[in-house]
């Protein structure tokens, strides 16, 4: 009886811990797909519903994507205390908060003027 249990518990162990490195083993780029955007909006196209933001925290620039059922939060602005704000309540210089997942394919984009963006699309 002593013989199965512990044979029991070294299998569980052994499940236990294939997992655990299998899960480890993931590609980063699989694991960071969705991130955080959390910065100044420093221009917005109504007609390609995109909007360019300064990373609040480094340089970077993102050029969001906000699809129509895409949800985001704007912290700081005159539209700040909307629960859930349309497209239209963005003003430049607002700064907002949303979670984005890269685009298939090239990341990286440049604009007429020379800066490089990171392209994201905006999800729920």
């Amino acid at each position: 009886m002593e013989r199965t249990t512990r044979s029991k518990v070294a299998l569980a162990l052994t499940v236990l811990i294939t997992l655990a490195s299998l899960a480890m083993a993931v590609p980063k780029t699989a694991r960071t797909s969705r991130i955080t955007v959390e910065g100044r909006v420093l221009q917005i196209n109504p007609a390609a519903r995109t909007l360019l933001v300064s990373d609040q925290w480094s340089k970077t620039l993102y050029l969001v994507t906000v699809p129509e059922e895409a949800g985001f939060k704007i912290t700081f602005g005159l539209n700040s205390n909307y629960g859930d704000p349309k497209f239209s309540d963005v003003r430049k210089n607002d700064r907002v908060r949303m979670r984005c997942t890269r685009n298939n394919g090239e990341h990286l984009s440049r604009l007429n003027d020379g800066r490089e963006v990171v392209v994201l699309t905006a999800v729920n």
